[in-house]
């Protein structure tokens, strides 16, 4: 459900029946982190599950095909002809094999995040980079826009790196030297 939702409409909707039904009004300005760290996680809640939603869902779906693909491999047929524990053929075999593409799709969907996440922004009226580089880019502030397309390079080669990581450390056939 939540793929085929955009993130912009899904955050219109939750603005609007937060206000209908809950009594939810998002903020009109956020606080700085330090000032009041509970205040300022409650208002970046409502922002969190718009963008975290879609991410879920690929994430669960590709989940459930891996997994479904792995159990119909023939060594977790031959685990489970030999009389080991479903449990243990699950955790040792299925969930650790299926776990790769996982980690592959939650590093590509880190990374859409960190450009899609405009539109939220502008729904919630967050002033976040993804803002501030559309204004910069509007206005032709280029050392901004320079500056923010680095900070973005960073952290995309930064969750490339942890994503490599992550897959060597889930599967030890991966080496890398």
């Amino acid at each position: 459900l939540f793929l085929a939702i955009p993130s912009f409409w899904l955050a219109a909707l939750i603005v609007l029946f937060g206000v209908l039904i809950f009594e939810y009004y998002p903020p009109l300005f956020y606080s700085h982190i330090w000032d009041d760290p509970g205040a300022n996680l409650a208002k970046t809640t409502a922002p969190a599950i718009v963008i975290g939603l879609g991410m879920a869902a690929m994430i669960a779906r590709m989940a459930r095909s891996s997994i479904l693909e792995v159990l119909r491999e023939d060594y977790v047929r031959t685990a489970m002809a030999k009389g080991l524990a479903s449990r243990v053929v699950m955790w040792r075999h299925v969930i650790k094999n299926a776990l790769l593409p996982v980690i592959t799709i939650a590093g590509i969907m880190m990374g859409f995040t960190l450009g899609g996440s405009v539109a939220v922004e502008y729904a919630f009226a967050i002033k976040g980079l993804g803002v501030t580089m559309l204004t910069a880019i509007i206005d032709k502030d280029f050392n901004v826009v320079q500056n923010l397309v680095m900070i973005y390079a960073a952290a995309f080669v930064i969750i490339n790196l942890l994503i490599d990581l992550s897959s060597a450390w889930a599967d030890p056939r991966i080496r890398y030297e």
